[in-house]
């Protein structure tokens, strides 16, 4: 099983940069007829890499994220995985190839760092950590796209403004489709987020015996997550659109991610590994 995962893993990059030329002759309105293949394509490429981080875990014996490769990995699969349902949703395919190249870098640098030595911490091999992890991971890859496309929309706003419509401007899908791109991102990762945030309040309820401990990093994420899930609710309940919901949509991300970066560095706390 490792030669085949092993095998598996070093040709991922070359799929993705297949899919990602897909999408690149379907930007530029080469093969229009290549449109009804996308969601074949990608669910062949998304069984093709989560068959590889299963066999991994397998081999290891414990969870996807016990190495640098393993981390990265998952974290391009994550994106893939929210880019297909955002895609099946919204049936446009226009900004494909800008998510997808991210994932694709992803995926090389965690090649380069393949490894077959496992974190040996125990906590990586109970499965509800694996869930906490997994949809924790995946929630923030939601929130990352949902900034992702206010930048996009921004930027389209301002070139409809100059009347600067180049042929980026032409390919790149509608503002409308842009903010329902943003907003169907921020719901996921709410919605993801809150899923991984409660299985780690369970993980630590059967270890420590405390379902909300008394630690900064775990503190800081769920406050974190409530005002961003406020947020979103009093977006729709104002019915905020265009550049304010993009705005929002930036802010609230810069204000999880950043701050969770800074805890994480400038706090002690329990919630890390070696």
């Amino acid at each position: 099983m490792k030669e085949i995962s092993q095998f598996i893993s070093y040709i991922l990059p070359l799929l993705y940069l297949g899919v990602i030329y897909v999408y690149y002759v379907l930007f530029t309105g080469k093969k229009k007829s290549w449109i009804s293949k996308t969601t074949l394509i990608l669910g062949g490429l998304l069984i093709i890499h989560g068959f590889e981080i299963g066999l991994r875990h397998a081999v290891l014996k414990t969870i996807p994220f016990s190495t640098v490769h393993d981390a990265l990995s998952f974290l391009g699969f994550s994106i893939l995985f929210v880019y297909m349902i955002i895609e099946l949703r919204l049936k446009n395919r226009g900004s494909g190839i800008f998510v997808l190249f991210f994932a694709f870098i992803l995926e090389v640098v965690s090649t380069f760092n393949l490894s077959w030595e496992p974190e040996t911490n125990e906590l990586l091999s109970s499965p509800t950590f694996a869930i906490h992890a997994a949809f924790t991971i995946m929630g923030y890859t939601a929130m990352s796209l949902s900034a992702l496309y206010a930048i996009m929309y921004i930027i389209q706003n301002h070139n409809l403004k100059k009347r600067n419509l180049g042929k980026l401007f032409m390919q790149l899908p509608a503002l409308n489709y842009l903010e329902k791109m943003s907003i169907q991102s921020a719901f996921m990762g709410i919605v993801l987020l809150g899923i991984g945030l409660l299985m780690g309040h369970v993980q630590a309820e059967a270890i420590m015996g405390e379902f909300w401990p008394n630690d900064v990093k775990v503190i800081a994420a769920d406050i974190a997550w409530a005002l961003y899930l406020i947020g979103y609710i009093i977006a729709q309940f104002l019915r905020l659109h265009g550049k304010k919901m993009a705005y929002l949509s930036i802010a609230g991300y810069f204000i999880l991610v950043v701050g969770g970066f800074l805890i994480a560095n400038l706090a002690e706390t329990f919630h890390e590994f070696n």
